[in-house]
């Protein structure tokens, strides 16, 4: 018995099981509803067992939207969902995600031991496990993935969120590049079906390993009270959300701060580059206007998108991941009613300049990042075009449509 909750302010789903005490069976599906949640209630009968479909990855799951996403469409589309994920950094707040969750403690949690020790603890937990298909969320988890599916003759989807050999991290390890490329090589051809978030990287895994692979964006869920720019803020705040890794433009935004008295900048999330950003906010002595939130779980981020006049996305060309990616925050600033400052790279673009929810630069000086956030806060022609542009491109790119792409996928299960 499964519950499936939409919560109306959040937009998250939540899974929770259920005992029923008076119902009306149908033959799978029983609709119901409450105060501040609408419930879908599925039932099935002890002799029909779901197809199953575990999802690896990485990642904690308390702070992966995507995946929450994933697992909210394969229920619907009549999957039981299983999701494994690591305990890192430690969380005492169990991850509220639809299906089943398991949350590894490795006992490293960088460089090859923690690969190792990931795919190890992943493969011995996919033998344990029964399912009918695996879904590898990145390389992180697909060597595991595809050694379970050949042993147990089950296929692998594959979900790259990003190119991992051209992540900007490794560029200059070629002997950790080369391993990754040959990964790549050897296991992405075999995956029954795969995924990736941009046209760019489409093109790019069909160029490199004549693979193909379907668009699936990360886009958010529809927000069902739609959200419009603020015309002006006396005191306006910049956010940043998502990964603090390098290359990203976070320290750039940081050092602009100093043109910009009286703006705070609010950056939501962790990573590699957390203490030296603290670093150099400290240095510059701009504690005052330059707040660290931290990693929350996604369910809380509407919070910081309340009072936000812009947000950040900046990349730096460091490779053919970032160049070629099409960030979440894009999507979410704009479900957001939130104007977008980021990079002039083709697949932003494309969005950004079609649609008109934001600016591109050219460079990441921190002066010319000041102009730019000047610009968007301050620039009331500017704004008030956005107040029409911004919630109608929000009505486009949601995962309501998105999701659809995955239907193949009762297409794979008939073929098994």
């Amino acid at each position: 018995k499964l519950r499936i909750l939409r919560d109306t302010k959040t937009q998250s789903f939540y899974y929770q099981r259920v005992e029923v005490i008076h119902c009306y069976f149908s033959n799978h599906l029983l609709l119901g509803t409450c105060k501040s949640l609408t419930e879908y209630c599925i039932f099935g009968h002890k002799q029909n067992i779901l197809a199953r479909i575990i999802i690896t990855t990485s990642n904690n799951l308390v702070f992966d939207n995507r995946i929450h996403k994933v697992s909210v469409s394969l229920i619907k589309m009549g999957f039981e969902v299983l999701q494994t994920g690591r305990n890192f950094p430690l969380m005492e707040k169990k991850p509220q995600q639809p299906g089943r969750s398991i949350l590894f403690s490795l006992p490293f949690n960088k460089g090859p031991l923690f690969y190792f020790s990931l795919n190890l603890y992943t493969f011995v937990f996919l033998i344990l496990h029964r399912f009918e298909m695996l879904w590898a969320v990145d390389m992180d988890t697909l060597p595991a993935c595809r050694l379970a599916g050949f042993f147990k003759r089950k296929p692998v989807i594959f979900d790259s969120h990003e190119f991992f050999s051209e992540s900007p991290e490794i560029q200059h390890k070629k002997t950790v590049k080369k391993t990754w490329i040959f990964l790549e090589k050897a296991l992405i051809p075999g995956c029954k079906m795969r995924f990736t978030v941009s046209p760019g990287l489409v093109n790019l895994y069909k160029t490199r390993y004549n693979s193909d692979f379907n668009l699936l964006r990360n886009l958010p869920l529809k927000n069902l009270t739609p959200k419009t720019p603020v015309l002006k803020n006396e005191n306006p705040i910049i956010l940043y959300q998502g990964s603090l890794n390098m290359g990203r433009g976070i320290a750039e935004t940081i050092r602009a701060m100093k043109y910009l008295p009286g703006y705070r900048f609010v950056i939501v999330g962790r990573g590699d580059c957390t203490k030296e950003l603290k670093k150099i906010t400290g240095d510059l002595e701009l504690e005052d206007q330059v707040e660290f939130a931290g990693a929350v779980p996604f369910e809380e981020l509407p919070k910081y998108h309340e009072n936000a006049v812009a947000g950040m996305c900046l990349l730096e060309n460091m490779g053919l991941n970032y160049y070629h990616s099409l960030p979440n925050r894009i999507f979410d600033y704009m479900q957001a009613g939130i104007p977008v400052i980021t990079s002039n790279f083709p697949e932003i673009s494309s969005i950004v300049t079609t649609h008109n929810t934001g600016l591109l630069l050219d460079n990441m000086n921190p002066e010319n990042i000041a102009s730019a956030i000047k610009k968007a806060c301050e620039n009331i022609e500017v704004r008030k075009k956005w107040q029409q542009t911004i919630p109608a491109a929000a009505q486009i790119f949601i995962w309501e449509k998105e999701e659809k792409v995955m239907l193949q996928i009762k297409q794979l299960q008939n073929q098994e």
